[in-house]
């Protein structure tokens, strides 16, 4: 397929068919990763991936986990 670049502002610009979005599931707001790999322009979509709370606990060591924090007395009417 073959599209134009655009001026925008002081940058170009270029648009992307809705059948090319959606084959990549990229939707107006996504973020994407654009490079030049041997003279051409890659864009891809970035994926975030989810973490859950049992991977994250998985990285805790005993050289990495911290101790207690002392952050003063009480204020107010807090139950120590």
């Amino acid at each position: 397929m073959v599209t134009t670049v655009r001026k925008w502002g002081n940058s170009l610009a270029l648009r992307l068919p809705r059948a090319i979005a959606a084959e990549v599931r990229v939707d107006e707001g996504a973020s994407v990763e654009m490079r030049v790999e041997k003279n051409a322009i890659v864009i891809r979509p970035v994926r975030r991936q989810r973490v859950s709370l049992t991977a994250l606990l998985q990285r805790v060591t005993r050289d990495n986990i911290h101790s207690e924090l002392v952050v003063g007395p009480p204020v107010g009417r807090e139950g120590w």
